[in-house]
């Protein structure tokens, strides 16, 4: 039985070229999804969400040649659902986004202690970029665009 449970510990380990891996992949769907370079204004767009539909709003907080900062805020209709919100740094000379705040936690570390203060995962900082691959993934096949009314 330990074996087993240690042989399963061993495999879900993350590891660092895993993590820029993951890097590398959502910088390619940020990059295909909304062209940073061409953007001067914030982005909006919908997810359904049930009988609604949820607002994504991409703000571009700095934008430069060698990197970007974006901030990906989802507003959630269910009261007791807190809303989303993501701090994305874009490296275009490394070719790689990582997320570098969720809803206002800052994660440094490639692992955590567990437990700890403020009972984050081990593998925290990589949950929340399999979250944003996910997220990018979900809003390329569903996301509705916002038609502003030009009348």
């Amino acid at each position: 039985m330990i074996k087993n449970r240690n042989l399963a510990q061993k495999r879900s380990r993350k590891n660092l070229n895993d993590l820029i891996g993951l890097y590398e992949i959502n910088y390619l769907k940020i990059i295909k999804l909304f062209p940073i370079h061409k953007m001067n204004e914030d982005f909006n767009f919908l997810i359904p969400e049930g009988a609604n539909n949820s607002e994504i709003k991409i703000s571009i907080d700095r934008k430069s040649r060698h990197t970007s900062k974006l901030t990906l805020y989802k507003s959630n209709f269910f009261q007791n659902i807190e809303d989303t919100e993501m701090e994305i740094y874009v490296y275009h000379d490394a070719r790689m986004a990582e997320v570098r705040r969720f809803n206002g936690m800052r994660q440094f570390w490639l692992r955590n202690k567990y437990p700890n203060k403020y009972m984050l995962a081990k593998d925290e900082k990589f949950q929340w970029n399999i979250f944003l691959s996910e997220f990018l993934n979900h809003s390329q096949l569903h996301g509705l665009s916002i038609i502003k009314n030009m009348h």
